[in-house]
This record gives C-alpha cells, sequence and structure tokens, in this order.
C-alpha cells in the first residue's frame, strides 16, 4: 500500500471502524513518518558533515551559544536553502501530517517535546555553523547579549565602612532610601584568548515594580543603580581603573585578562552518537574544561534522569558546542522520560520552546531556543512560588529575575570591531 493510499484509507475509516483498528492505522502512519525523518536527518548530516577543520575531536570546541543574531541570520538563508535539498525525503511525513491535521478538528495537536528536540536536533545537525570560535593570534571571541537581573541600591550612596551594602545584585533592599527594579543592560564582549579585551555595558530603561515606586526614584532625582551610578563610582574606585569611558548610561572597560587561568570552553572529548553521550552523563563520566558541571566528575556515582537532563542543559548552554553535538544534546534530551519544551517568549520578543527545570526555593529556570534554527536564545529565573523564595515574597508570581538573550557572536580582528561589520562605538 503507498502512503497517499494509506492516508484516504485512514480519514475514509477512521469514523467507522473500531478504536483498535483506528489506533493501528495511526501507529503505521507514525512509523512511516519516523522513518521518513530519519532519512531525512541522515542526508542533512550527510551534505553538513564537517570537512577537515570542522571534525569534532581535537581542539578546543569554543563555539558559543549561537543566539538569533546577525550571524545566525545571515546563515540561516544558507540553512534552510541546504535544507531544501532533502525536501523529497520527508514530503511524505509532511502530506501525512497535514491529512492528521485536518481531519482532527478545528484545533492541531501541538508536537511533542520528544519531537521538538529532534526537529531542533535535525536543524543543528545540517547548520553550517563554525565548529569552533576559539579566536587565533591577534582575534578576539565578540559576543553580545541582553541581561536583565534584580537589583536594589541606595542612594544617597553609603561608603565603604557603612554597616549597609550600597547595592545588591540579583536581590533586593528592604531599607529607607533604597530602590529597587529589574534592570536591563545591553552587554558586548571582546575576549582574546588570555581572557583580556574590552567590555562595554549600556543601560536600558528601568523597570520598577509599581508606578509609586517609580515616582518615589523620580522624585529624588532618578539615581542611576551602581556601576552607573558617578557617586558609587567616586567611593568605591578600583573596579573601574581600567574604565575608558563611564556615565550614567555607558561602562567601557578595558579588560586585562587571565593568562593560563582563563580557558575557552572545551566539549572535544564527549561523544556525539546520542545513546552515547547520554550513558557518559548518566555515569558522571564526562571531562570538560572552561566551565563548570551542574555534577562534578566524581561527586556522584549515577545521575538520574533529572540530573542527566540538567547536565545536558549545562552543556548546552554553558560548553559551546559543536553543531555536531548540539545535535547529539538534542536527541539525547529527547530521549528522556518526562523531558517537557514549553513554548515561550524571550524578552526582545523571539518565540521558541524553553526547557525548565523543577521550582528551587520558588524560582523555576528555563533555557530557550528555536527548535527551527537550533540557535539558542536566553536563560532566565521566573518567579514562581512567591511564599517559598527567601528573597522575593513582596513581588508576585511570574516576574522575571533575571534573563540573558544571546543576540551575536563572532571572531573579529578588533575590539572595535563586530560580526556584522560596523565598527562599535565608544
Amino acid at each position: 500500500m503507498d502512503d497517499l493510499t494509506a492516508i484516504r484509507e485512514f480519514r475514509a475509516e477512521r469514523d467507522a471502524e473500531p478504536p483498535a483498528a483506528r489506533e493501528a492505522v495511526w501507529r503505521a502512519l507514525e512509523a512511516r513518518m519516523d522513518a521518513a525523518a530519519a532519512e531525512a536527518r541522515s542526508f542533512g548530516e550527510a551534505v553538513a558533515a564537517p570537512g577537515p577543520q570542522g571534525a569534532d575531536g581535537g581542539g578546543a570546541a569554543g563555539q558559543p551559544a549561537r543566539g538569533a543574531g546577525a550571524t545566525a541570520r545571515r546563515n540561516r538563508f544558507e540553512r534552510r536553502r541546504r535544507l531544501l535539498a532533502f525536501a523529497g525525503a520527508v514530503a511524505v511525513a509532511a502530506i501525512v501530517a497535514g491529512a492528521l491535521v485536518l481531519s482532527s478538528g478545528p484545533t492541531a495537536q501541538r508536537a511533542s517535546a520528544a519531537e521538538i528536540l529532534h526537529e531542533a536536533a535535525g536543524a543543528a545537525a545540517a547548520s553550517d555553523g563554525p565548529a569552533t570560535l576559539v579566536p587565533g593570534p591577534g582575534q578576539f571571541y565578540f559576543h553580545k547579549e541582553r541581561q536583565l537581573g534584580i537589583v536594589g541600591w541606595l542612594s544617597p550612596v553609603p561608603g565603604p565602612n557603612a554597616d549597609t551594602p550600597a547595592v545588591m545584585i540579583s536581590g533586593t533592599l528592604d531599607t529607607p532610601g533604597a530602590y529597587n527594579a529589574l534592570v536591563p543592560t545591553t552587554v558586548e564582549e571582546w575576549v582574546a584568548s588570555d581572557g583580556g579585551g574590552r567590555r562595554r555595558e549600556a543601560l536600558g530603561t528601568l523597570r520598577f515594580w509599581s508606578p509609586a515606586e517609580e515616582a518615589r526614584w523620580r522624585a529624588a532625582g532618578a539615581p542611576p543603580p551602581p556601576p552607573f551610578n558617578a557617586e558609587y563610582r567616586r567611593l568605591y574606585p578600583r573596579p573601574f581603573e581600567r574604565a575608558q569611558k563611564a556615565n550614567a548610561h555607558v561602562i567601557d572597560y578595558k579588560q586585562k585578562g587571565f593568562g593560563d587561568r582563563f580557558h575557552f570552553p572545551d566539549t572535544s572529548k564527549l561523544p556525539t552518537d546520542p545513546k552515547a553521550l547520554r550513558h557518559a552523563i548518566e555515569a558522571n563520566a564526562i571531562e570538560v574544561t572552561g566551565f563548570q558541571l551542574i555534577e562534578p566528575k566524581g561527586k556522584a556515582k549515577r545521575l538520574d534522569a533529572v540530573q542527566t537532563k540538567e547536565q545536558l542543559v549545562n552543556v548546552l548552554f554553558e560548553g559551546a558546542p559543536t553543531p555536531r553535538l548540539q545535535a547529539a544534546i538534542f536527541d539525547a534530551l529527547a530521549e528522556l522520560p518526562g523531558i517537557e519544551a514549553v513554548p515561550t517568549t524571550d524578552s526582545i520578543g523571539r518565540d521558541g520552546d524553553a526547557i525548565t527545570y523543577a521550582t528551587r526555593e520558588g524560582i523555576r529556570a528555563e533555557f530557550l531556543f528555536d527548535p527551527e534554527t537550533s540557535d539558542l536564545l536566553a536563560t532566565r529565573g521566573v518567579l514562581v512560588n512567591p511564599a517559598a523564595s527567601a528573597s522575593f515574597k513582596q513581588l508576585p508570581a511570574g516576574t522575571t529575575l533575571s534573563e540573558r538573550d544571546f543576540i551575536e557572536a563572532g571572531v573579529v580582528d578588533s575590539t572595535r570591531a563586530t560580526p556584522a561589520g560596523p565598527v562599535a562605538k565608544g
């Protein structure tokens, strides 16, 4: 029986046949869809297989979490054009899916988390992204992101000998003269192989808990939070000794570097087969450098499903995986029991899905990605249960406490250049 005949018979008989028969047809069609998707991915990996410089193994795997910025946007057309080369392999799956959606009533059922993660794996496998973004001699790894964080600060600023801290990062201050807000900054950083380079932070528009709180802040002269506060920089000058520019809107630092103590993330020793990767992580036997693991090697003899998920996500977002390793991580996540992918939007308006961690102390960690491109979009912490939080009991449930939105990354030749081309202003 060919595929179109199977579809027609399924649609004609689904109301007449008993549930067991309908289920059998459904499973047969699902099997055809899975086979077509597997064939497509295999072909996609073949046409996208890296050459001698892009192979896994050997050298530092320093590719950053690829945001949906200018670099990703430039690559997306080429990636989509490549996907067309094996579109015929998934044509049957698309026809089957369309028939089932049209036959299933007014609302189409959302794909399962496993299907979403396998889609992201396929996109990563077909990616033409570089295998490494570790800078060479005279080069810099550039990345740009938008950061949101809870900040509490005092104005007037207390001195170093005061009993009250001048600023609370990732927390609130409940003292007279304190202001608390969600503070957005745009961070651009240029990092050489030894950790030296440049970091530029630009302050965005503060978000207060209420209009009354914002009015009180404005009545006091709208004092900016540190490090953008001039009084704070005067009282605490040491962190700003290497600042090339410092005002109420921008802090631009020249970074000294850390020599041999600085290392870019290296995941080159991890297997790129999904099953082998999952088993290695479950055994808590993986070796990486340049970033910390959720469960350090040897701390636990064996990781359970929750710990395995969190370790895979940690490597995905912090380990700068190559496209092949990124595909393996998504596929390994898809095979874990109870895995979820929740539709969501990041703070700059990009739609995607989020892998979530269990709520701890009232806060849920979310890791956002775009399954169509495999781009890593953001990480964030969301207040779910204020009563269970030691620091945020006064905030409403659903408040974003912190977020990092990945925008752009690449290797450039100076601390005044970006991958998009224009010279970065001081």
